[in-house]
């Protein structure tokens, strides 16, 4: 019984995985916003070029694939 339903969670799962992906990037993108709005207290990679781009860039990407892996492993994947 509760393979099946962890089954059909993850089939579900499955076919809105654009969906998860998407969403997961955006809340890196909002943790961005966050970090460009505190710019006196918190840390500026906008002096570099080379760091602007790898924290813009760079932490989209990361809460993406972290959100998904770890969005999975609570489904049972």
């Amino acid at each position: 019984m509760t393979e099946e339903k962890t089954n059909a969670r993850l089939e579900r799962w499955e076919r809105h995985r654009r969906r998860w992906y998407l969403l997961y990037f955006y809340v890196g993108v909002g943790i961005n916003l966050v970090l460009y709005f505190t710019k006196p207290y918190g840390f500026d990679p906008s002096g570099s070029l080379f760091w602007g781009s790898f924290y813009g860039i760079g932490i989209p990407l990361c809460t993406m694939f972290l959100g998904v892996s770890i969005h999975r492993k609570l489904l049972g994947a």
